[in-house]
């Protein structure tokens, strides 16, 4: 299952709401999870494979977004591409002036 989502955050990290990119949102109920605000944007390929997609598909199938609760946001982040290096201040001693 391929689908580029929009995800909005729901309070202060209460929970996202998950829904396909670019779409509109049902205000009425919308309103009635309080406030919530624009995220990200993520392709469902790119995603960590932490998350029932399919579930989440169906959730939007039938009305339009899901609900993704706040300790399940690693699943609607993206795989790293590529590894950075990273330095560590430890392993390089400083220059002396």
């Amino acid at each position: 299952m391929k689908m580029r989502v929009d995800v909005f955050v729901v309070g202060e990290d209460e929970g996202y709401v998950v829904a396909p990119a670019d779409s509109w949102l049902p205000l009425d109920e919308m309103k009635a999870l309080g406030a919530l605000r624009f995220g990200w944007t993520i392709d469902t390929s790119m995603a960590m494979p932490k998350l029932d997609w399919h579930t989440i598909a169906k959730d939007i199938d039938a009305r339009g977004y899901s609900i993704v609760a706040s300790h399940d946001v690693g699943g609607l982040l993206a795989i790293p591409q590529q590894n950075l290096r990273a330095i560590y201040p430890e392993h390089h001693p400083p220059f002396a002036a």
